[in-house]
């Protein structure tokens, strides 16, 4: 089963359901659940933004096992309200997008980073899983 708060669990149990054009309707949830190594499922609860058409999750620590299980394998699920959304993360390099992200996590979560903190972290863009 998923995770407990802060602990660790496995897979995620929920409705699938298909990927979402807009992403808005996440602005009410403060926790999602994230559900990675597809071959042996390990789910934690995180933060989660959206940008535009994407949803995103970030760590501050790159070594955080889910981010390592992420880097392995690019497969996702995605747990909102028991709802499941399948995808792929990918990492996200490009610098205007992460200060997007960072921004948004700022206002929804009232988290400033400094620089300093903001090279050691890592962000995820999740994208719909190919057919």
């Amino acid at each position: 089963s998923g995770p407990v708060g802060p602990i660790a669990g496995g897979i995620l149990e929920g409705a699938p359901k298909p990927w979402p054009q807009d992403w808005s309707f996440t602005a009410d949830y403060e926790n999602v659940l994230l559900q990675t190594n597809s071959a042996e499922p390990y789910s934690v609860t995180l933060w989660g933004v959206y940008v535009d058409e994407h949803f995103y999750v970030a760590s501050s620590d790159q070594q955080n096992r889910w981010a390592l299980n992420l880097k392995n394998d690019p497969k996702v699920v995605l747990s909102i309200e028991g709802n499941l959304y399948s995808g792929v993360g990918t990492v996200v390099t490009d610098a205007a997008e992460a200060a997007q992200v960072l921004e948004q996590y700022s206002l929804k979560y009232d988290f400033y980073s400094d620089e300093g903190e903001a090279n050691e972290g890592i962000i995820f863009r999740l994208t719909q899983a190919p057919e």
